[in-house]
């Protein structure tokens, strides 16, 4: 059996669900939305009533970035159930990228946020006096990344090119392709002026969109339909988040 072959049911998959995906029009409906309540009152009638389900107008900036990062978890761990066998590890690996940052933030030395005991996910892996466990993120499923090094995205890396299998000449030019996106993509983001950083991100999403529909029934296409996802979603945190801080105060607070 080909590798294209090996693809097809992951491929009919991801295709369903980028299908699925809150197209711009629905972005620009739910912008009028004033209020938290009145977005997900609207939210409920649209492309976005799965993601939203789980959030209600009483959810705080706290409740809602942890329930994103689970929505992101949750569909990283589906799709790794589509792919082939050996495919699937280097796929369950990404569900550990939103927490790099955290993990970053403790490896030089910083305190465990607060909100670290909001997330369900989290709150099992602390240890008493702040700090999350080293061998509770092993059995997580983050083993490399503890004890926490001094640079979470290069053993992110490293281990998830470890992960990969073996695979021929043009397929693993694709996933080194995205691999050179997103590197490109992070060092003009962390550059751009604030005003001009939503603009890369809609770039970055239309780029991935075109190569996910060029890289069919190819190991790549699971990994740019997560990306797309997790630009969807930070999309829809920044909505959901904002909305939340501006009603509440929290801001200020």
């Amino acid at each position: 059996m080909t590798g294209n072959c090996r693809f097809a049911y992951a491929q009919a998959r991801v295709q369903a669900r980028f299908s699925r995906l809150p197209a711009e029009a629905e972005w620009q409906r739910l912008a009028a939305a004033r209020t938290l309540a009145v977005f997900l009152e609207e939210a409920r009638a649209g492309g976005l009533r799965d993601w939203i389900k789980g959030f209600s107008n009483q959810s705080d900036s706290h409740d809602l970035e942890a329930g994103v990062r689970n929505l992101f978890r949750e569909t990283v761990a589906e799709v790794a159930g589509w792919v082939p066998t050996p495919w699937r590890e280097s796929l369950l690996w990404v569900g550990w990228l939103p927490l790099l940052p955290l993990l970053g933030h403790l490896a030089r030395g910083g305190g465990l946020p607060p909100w670290v005991v909001r997330d369900p996910f989290l709150r099992p892996l602390r240890v008493e006096g702040g700090g999350l466990d080293p061998g509770r993120l092993g059995r997580a499923g983050a083993g490399p990344l503890a004890p926490l090094p001094p640079d979470p995205v290069g053993v992110w890396e490293a281990e998830w090119a470890r992960r990969r299998p073996a695979c021929g000449r043009t397929p693993a030019r694709h996933l080194d392709e995205l691999v050179r996106l997103l590197r490109e993509h992070t060092v003009a983001f962390r550059a751009a002026p604030p005003e001009t950083a939503w603009e890369l991100r809609k770039g970055l999403r239309a780029l991935a969109a075109r190569l996910f529909h060029r890289r069919l029934l190819q190991p790549v296409g699971p990994f740019l339909f997560l990306l797309l996802t997790a630009l969807d979603l930070e999309r829809l945190r920044a909505e959901l988040v904002t909305r939340a801080v501006f009603a509440s105060g929290e801001a200020a607070a």
